[in-house]
């Protein structure tokens, strides 16, 4: 049970949120686990030996950088003469914000920062798995092609919100389409379980 005021499945020793192990028919008993040091583990992520797993995490710190970069353009281009100005520097502002906290969670999949890890996982915890991640992806890109052809980069909207919608379907896929690769993904832990114990 986890302390008072935090959900369940803010806690990663929580059995029962999503650890359910899967089927895998007609793969031997050895084929299907994963190897000795398959799933990574420890505080600051795992799974990091998968280079799909990898792959994704890079991409996904890629692609929040080509949002963030979308949301700074877009708010030095403001010029506050119509509704439209504003409702573009609105979206700006929160895709920076969005940009920043998809940067920050893939950050610690590579490196333990207890103190943000949990703040995150408290606020945030759809981001600890590839479908949650991969939903966030997929809402996030029609934030971008919300900006459409309205501002002065539209070839930074339009390949912001392609590339979003691409990774979030792909993290989808990896999910369901892998579930090899899927069950080797640990989401980082840095700041939630005791460290020390070996």
């Amino acid at each position: 049970m986890p302390p008072y005021g935090e959900p369940d499945w803010a806690n990663p020793d929580n059995a029962g949120a999503s650890s359910a192990p899967t089927q895998n028919a007609g793969l031997p008993a050895a084929a299907a686990a994963p190897s000795a040091g398959g799933g990574g583990g420890g505080s600051s992520g795992g799974g990091r030996n998968s280079w799909v797993l990898a792959g994704l995490s890079v991409a996904d710190m890629g692609i929040a950088g080509m949002m963030a970069a979308l949301g700074v353009l877009v708010l030095l281009d403001f010029r506050g003469q119509s509704t439209d100005d504003y409702s573009e520097a609105f979206l700006a502002a929160y895709m920076i914000c969005f940009a920043t906290l998809l940067f920050l969670y893939e950050l610690m999949w590579w490196t333990a920062i207890p103190k943000i890890n949990k703040a995150l996982r408290r606020n945030f915890g759809f981001l600890y798995g590839l479908i949650g991640k991969g939903l966030y992806l997929v809402f996030v890109a029609f934030l971008c092609l919300g900006l459409g052809d309205d501002n002065n980069v539209k070839e930074l909207t339009w390949a912001t919100g392609i590339a979003f919608l691409a990774f979030g379907v792909l993290h989808i896929f990896v999910s369901f389409g892998m579930p090899l690769v899927a069950e080797k993904y640990k989401a980082p832990s840095a700041g939630l379980v005791d460290d020390s114990v070996v």
